[in-house]
């Protein structure tokens, strides 16, 4: 999702934000009372994010725990940085646990799945990534590229390591640890000319 910041000056507060996001036709992030409006994705971004998501209920249906995937209409809250994010895709395990108040803020994210447009690829690797990061429940990350047929994986495998996983290429595929499964980028990636 690409980022526009606003010049507002005004501090608001989380259910300032809250109300005034479910009444607007348009996204915006919340980053410890400032408002940021993010812009509409293109066809390709949203071809590969639905891709992804179907590949994921797929590769999520018949396991032994419950998983939930949800799309980018989905906020996720970060109580350390008291902020508010829309991913292109999350997976939550088990239970589905929300935000006082609300019925479309997750704050228990398993894995989070972003496709990076260019302008916006170096934000979604680190400052998206170090936010995620903070949320106790929260153990892969997942970037799509969105211009070459690449995915990386990025899994929490102690307190402040993460080990990362890629793949490139129509021909191969990418291993998700914290679901237990692999996505053929084929199928990410299907419907996409390079």
């Amino acid at each position: 999702m690409e980022i526009l910041v606003e010049n507002i000056e005004k501090i608001f507060t989380i259910e300032e934000y809250l109300a005034l996001e479910d009444a607007s036709v348009e996204k915006h992030e919340f980053y410890n009372g400032k408002i940021i409006k993010t812009s509409g994705a293109k066809p390709n971004h949203h071809t590969i994010a639905a891709n992804i998501i179907a590949e994921l209920i797929f590769a999520t249906r018949n396991k032994e725990k419950e998983y939930f995937v949800l799309t980018s209409d989905s906020k996720i809250y970060n109580h350390r940085l008291n902020s508010f994010l829309y991913p292109d895709a999350v997976v939550i395990c088990e239970t589905i646990e929300l935000y006082p108040g609300s019925a479309t803020v997750i704050t228990n994210p398993l894995l989070i799945v972003e496709v990076l447009p260019p302008s916006t690829e170096q934000y979604d690797r680190t400052g998206k990534f170090y936010d995620y990061k903070l949320i106790p429940s929260f153990k892969e990350y997942v970037l799509v590229w969105q211009i070459i047929p690449s995915v990386t994986s990025s899994f929490k495998i102690g307190d402040r390591t993460w080990q990362d996983t890629e793949a490139e290429g129509l021909d191969s595929a990418i291993y998700l640890q914290s679901i237990d499964c692999s996505i053929d980028l084929k199928k990410i990636y299907r419907g996409i000319k390079f």
